[in-house]
């Protein structure tokens, strides 16, 4: 093997792998060698964590599978190669789950998310949707969910909160005259899917129940056309009956809010003096705040709860 500039890493890894340092690019200074450069030489790319990871571990780079598009081997491959090693089980992404991946890793890099939480009172909500589901029964034979509610009052929420149904644009801000509501429906472990009810706002109760059950029903059998998911301009991610309160929703971009609905619980509140226990809704509102002030997504949360703790606004 012919001498050239490298550090002693890379030449022992290139007399390891039979490499000849000539047929080398190296890409420090000067053009000097370096152990990342030998192992690419090779294919085999890797980070320096990833590197330190496999010889702690005793995994040749070679038997590692980079999970990334650039072909870079990173840590958790490492990790995941040692669960393949020790008999652990691998679930290979999909194509939606690749997708949700990428979505979300982008929204978290491209705005600036935090998340105001909150609760409304259901006491009233509960007793209207009783006297509501019956009567929606009777007219179209579908029985309405609470996420019916939840659209309806976040539509109308919207109209008097229009910075959070916006767009960012860079240089200006882009406010959406249409309020679309997209509802996250999970399809179990192939993902989750979020088709928008258009114009929600425009729409009566009774409209966005026949909407709403006819999106999910496509959704979990796979029928949505593309514009059903695509256009919206606002998100609510529903954990339903769950033990989950209040969590923090990522944002679906180029949106700038969502607002996750945790489980109906009842808890010990005071009112008039008294305390008593009342079904409390736990609620989470994620904003960006690249344009969104803390006190503009603290007026949708109260508008949203008004509305809830008086759904009778909602007809």
């Amino acid at each position: 093997m012919l001498n050239k500039m490298a550090t002693p890493a890379a030449r022992r890894v290139a007399q390891e792998r039979n490499i000849d340092l000539w047929t080398v690019r190296g890409t420090g200074a000067g053009g000097y060698i370096q152990e990342a450069d030998v192992l690419a030489h090779r294919g085999q790319k890797a980070t320096f964590v990833a590197r330190a990871a496999a010889r702690y571990l005793e995994i040749p780079l070679e038997q590692i599978c980079a999970s990334a598009p650039d072909g870079v081997i990173r840590k958790n491959d490492v990790l995941a190669a040692k669960g393949t090693a020790s008999g652990g089980k691998r679930i290979p992404v999909n194509g939606m789950r690749r997708t949700i991946a990428a979505k979300m890793r982008e929204s978290l890099s491209v705005s600036a998310q935090y998340t105001l939480m909150g609760e409304a009172d259901c006491g009233a909500l509960q007793k209207k949707m009783k006297e509501f589901s019956g009567r929606c029964m009777e007219r179209v034979g579908i029985k309405p969910t609470y996420s019916d509610f939840f659209i309806r009052a976040a539509a109308l929420a919207l109209k008097e909160n229009r910075m959070l149904n916006s767009r960012f644009m860079e240089d200006h801000i882009l406010i959406h005259e249409d309020i679309n509501i997209g509802l996250a429906v999970s399809l179990g472990e192939r993902g989750l899917i979020v088709p928008n009810i258009k114009n929600a706002d425009r729409k009566t109760l009774g409209e966005i129940v026949q909407m709403r059950a006819e999106l999910v029903k496509r959704a979990r059998e796979g029928r949505l056309e593309p514009d059903d998911y695509a256009g919206g301009t606002f998100s609510i991610s529903n954990f339903g009956r769950s033990a989950v309160r209040f969590f923090t929703p990522i944002i679906n971009q180029p949106e700038s809010a969502v607002l996750g609905i945790g489980n109906m619980v009842e808890r010990p509140v005071v009112r008039e003096g008294a305390i008593e226990a009342r079904p409390q809704l736990g609620l989470s509102l994620t904003i960006d705040h690249r344009h969104i002030d803390g006190t503009t997504g603290e007026k949708f949360l109260r508008d949203f709860s008004e509305l809830i703790e008086h759904p009778e606004r909602m007809e």
